[in-house]
Formats: structure tokens, sequence, C-alpha cells
């Protein structure tokens, strides 16, 4: 057990995600190479938990270890084990842009309980650490959702199979594909997950669930075939929250149009947004990406592009 001592630490790294792949809305997610959240934890005897962060938008995260979802989900799995008389101390450096729609507060949530579940001597398995890494993205968002955590721990595809009892099937990364992502420089709020979480229907005509039961089962089954042309109709194919989201992204269904007509395989909203993604063959991303930038330019909105590869790798200890 090796919760004792102050001057162990460890440094740990959790991926940038993206969450629903169109359908799948808070049950399926997929880590992404880059960029990465950093945390660097330590335990302490007495005292009280603190937290510092740096990177690019460290002045957007909060410093409160109670709001903080590294501090709260690392909280979370000292409760777990038992040891919560034991106070954290803990170091972000952000890698993942907050509010971007690619899982910000999830790979910190996720970087948070693994780090100090490590520290304990792993007495925490797999799910019970996605558990606690889950009351992190309550702390940032309202809400103990998993379809962000899930991959940022796992890696690969994770599909949350149940939530009480809490089950994941993980599915290996998805070969041969790039992951084009898009983000405009739109501002949806400070609580922007829960403020897209807000304008979601609440009641859903049944051709339409029809649809969206369908469009999920292509996502599935073209992830257990390796099938990236199924995979991609699944997830161009949401017709509950794509609709509704779209319409807080400019040039959305231009951006989808162009993308699908030069070759994707599918095209979405990363998350909540305002970020879109697009499944796409080996070698087309960057031009893809560009052309993408191009419409949203010509519609006067800034905005930023990066080339991805799905992640077979989550959380892990660094050097």
């Amino acid at each position: 057990m090796a919760s004792s001592s102050s001057k162990l630490m460890v440094k740990v790294s959790a991926p940038a995600t993206i969450a629903n792949l169109g359908p799948g809305y808070d049950v399926i997610g997929m880590a992404l190479d880059k960029p990465r959240d950093i945390v660097m934890a330590s335990l302490e005897r007495d005292g009280r938990d603190i937290v510092e962060i740096e990177g690019l938008w460290s002045q957007d995260i909060s410093c409160d270890p109670k709001k903080n979802s590294a501090v709260v989900a690392g909280r979370a799995v000292l409760e777990r084990a038992g040891m919560g008389s034991l106070s954290l101390k803990m170091k972000i450096i952000k890698g993942v842009p907050p509010r971007s729609g690619l899982g910000s507060s999830g790979a910190s949530s996720a970087a948070g309980a693994y780090s100090v579940n490590v520290l304990l001597g792993m007495p925490l398995k797999g799910e019970e650490v996605l558990q606690c890494a889950m009351e992190g993205e309550r702390a940032a968002c309202g809400s103990p959702h998993a379809d962000n955590v899930a991959p940022a721990l796992f890696g690969g595809v994770v599909f949350i199979s149940s939530f009480n009892p809490i089950r994941i099937i993980r599915f290996e990364a998805i070969k041969d594909l790039e992951i084009v992502v898009i983000t405009p420089e739109v501002e949806i709020g400070e609580e922007k997950t829960k403020i897209a979480r807000q304008i979601l229907p609440r009641e859903v005509p049944l051709q339409d669930m029809v649809r969206q039961t369908q469009a999920f089962g292509n996502l599935l089954v073209g992830l257990m075939r390796g099938d990236p042309i199924l995979m991609g109709k699944g997830i161009s194919t949401d017709v509950i929250i794509e609709p509704v989201r779209a319409k807080l992204i400019p040039k959305f269904y231009e951006m989808k149009k162009c993308a699908i007509e030069s070759g994707a395989y599918g095209f979405s909203i990363s998350g909540a947004g305002p970020s879109v993604f697009a499944l796409c063959p080996t070698n087309m991303g960057e031009g893809l990406g560009k052309t993408l930038k191009s419409i949203l330019e010509g519609e006067g909105v800034r905005s930023s592009y990066s080339v991805h590869r799905n992640a077979g790798e989550g959380v892990k200890v660094v050097s």
C-alpha cells in the first residue's frame, strides 16, 4: 500500500475522446491519440486537498478541489478504497481544450481517478475506477456520464452496456482510419455540456426511435466487423440528438454534405460540440480538414482542425 508517504508522486496522462459517435448518446465513445491531459498526484497524511493547473486553458478550469473534476474523481477513489482521511495534492497540465467537445473534463477525471488508484497500489478494478471518474464528470457538468471517461480510461472504443451496475464492452482501436476534428470558434456558454443537454427533446416519435436504433445497430455491427462503411452509416444517421445540437454549430449540414461527398465514411458532432468529426480513409484527413475549415471561413467563422487516430491506449503512467 503506497498511501502513506507524501514523497510518492505519480504522473499519468489521459486522452481526448469523442463521445456519442452519432446515435450512441451517452453510451459510447472513442479515445483519440492526441491531445492528452497530464495529472501529477501525491497523497498527504493530513491537510487539505490542493490543486494547481497549467496549460493554455488553465484559467478556464476551477481550482476549487470540490469542483475540479480530477480532484473530485481522485477523492472518490480514496473514499471507495477506505482511505478518505488522506488528502490529495494534484497538478494538472491541460492538453485537452475545455468546452470543445473533446472530453476535456473526462480526460482530467480519468487521470485523477487512475493516478490515485496507482498511488494506493491499485485496490480498485477497472469499472470501479470508472465509477469514481464519473463523479468527476458530475462535478464538471452536472451529470455523471461515462461516454468520455470510459474511453479515456480504457482506450479504443467503449460501449457502456449497463449503468446500474456499470458495465462496459471495449472494442479494439479502429485501424486504417483517420478522424478529422474541426472546431469552430463559437462560444456556447461556460456550462456548455449542461446547455447542450437542456435543449434535447424530452419525447421522441416512435419512427425516429426506430431509425435511431437502426443507426446504432449499424455502428455496433460495423465495429464488430471492422467495416468502416457500416460504422460511418451509423455515425451519420443520428435523427434525435444531432438535429437539435446542429443548430448551435455554424454550417453544420454544409460541412456534413461536403465530408460525405468527399469520401468520408461518417460525420457527426463530437460530444456536445461545437467540434464536429469525420471518420475517413487514411491520407484523406488533412485535405478534408482544410476544405471544411474553408467552409467556415466563408461564413466568417474562425476554426481549427486536427487529424487523429483512434488510440488503443487510454490512461497511462508516464515517466
